[in-house]
């Protein structure tokens, strides 16, 4: 019991930020190590979820860590505040420092996380014409998506299957991968008349129930840009993998080097540490050769993105 209570923490901030680190903690597992939150308006809020709100005084009279839930102008005062305590600056900190995560663990599941809480606004947006007209309008993307073999298709974190009906026609054999189980159901009813879809909730980072040698495409969309390093690494080994000889991916990554330190949580877009040279280089070691690249902007941004085509 004295261990476990050593692990306690206080999250300094009732606010959004703070309950969404309460959240996510829950989507751990971990929501028993918050001991409080501390917040300047701890008795008008008295408690979130079952968790007492305390005052400054009172928190520092536990001698706990405090991780710091909160955003904006009020980080720098929050930090002189709390500069005589043990105090963990971010969540990805707490979370490697105490809960034994990798960076990589961490950024894959907060992605997850926050994609989550933001489906519904998400969606919405993404299913509009002008917003599937980047892609699938007249331009690089659909020229490159056109020119692979759409016979047996994987489409990876595929969301609710916004790009599904422009291309099911096309296929024979489709597999529809996300690491949200929401995303699946919703793309299961959405699409429960089709008899050549099939659905498969993942783990972030391989393709490992799906067969070698067997589809002819894989592609994703505003989705790759986001992923961790490593983890893109990771599936275009498993590109390599299940692709038939002369199948060929396309792929929309991040072109953001610009920082190495680069995460969902931190970067401009949450776009992840990643280049075009750079997935080139990982294509190549996967055994994969490049077709073709173009780098694109987003959201205002030059050069943020790159789409990449490669062949087995």
């Amino acid at each position: 019991m004295e261990e476990k209570n050593k692990s306690k923490i206080i999250i300094y901030g009732a606010g959004r930020k703070g309950r969404n680190i309460y959240n996510f903690l829950c989507r751990l597992g971990y929501a028993y190590l918050v001991y409080a939150f501390c917040d300047r308006n701890a008795v008008q809020l008295g408690k979130i979820d079952n968790i007492p709100v305390i005052d400054i005084d009172e928190a520092k009279k536990t001698s706990l860590s405090f991780l710091i839930g909160v955003g904006g102008d009020y980080v720098d005062e929050v930090r002189e505040l709390l500069a005589q305590e043990k105090v963990y600056h971010n969540l990805e900190e707490y979370c490697v420092k105490c809960l034994d995560m990798s960076r990589v663990e961490y950024n894959r599941e907060y992605c997850a996380f926050f994609h989550i809480g933001h489906m519904d606004s998400y969606y919405k947006v993404a299913e509009t014409d002008e917003a599937l007209k980047f892609f699938w309008g007249d331009g690089i993307c659909r020229d490159m998506f056109m020119k692979m073999n759409h016979e047996k298709i994987i489409e990876l974190a595929c969301g609710r299957g916004r790009h599904v009906p422009q291309y099911i026609n096309l296929a024979k054999k489709v597999i529809l991968v996300d690491i949200l189980k929401k995303n699946i159901e919703e793309c299961r009813d959405r699409f429960k008349n089709y008899k050549n879809i099939s659905y498969y909730v993942n783990n972030g980072y391989d393709l490992s129930e799906l067969p070698e040698n067997s589809f002819t495409a894989i592609f994703t969309y505003d989705a790759m840009v986001h992923f961790e390093l490593m983890d893109i690494a990771s599936y275009l080994q498993e590109c390599a993998r299940v692709l038939e000889k002369g199948g060929m991916g396309l792929f929309h990554h991040s072109n953001n080097c610009s920082d190495y330190k680069a995460t969902f949580a931190n970067a401009p877009h949450g776009r992840s540490y990643m280049s075009k040279n750079l997935f080139a280089y990982l294509a190549h070691r996967a055994g994969l050769e490049i077709v073709h690249q173009e780098i694109v902007d987003w959201g205002g941004v030059e050069n943020l993105d790159c789409i990449s085509l490669v062949r087995k």
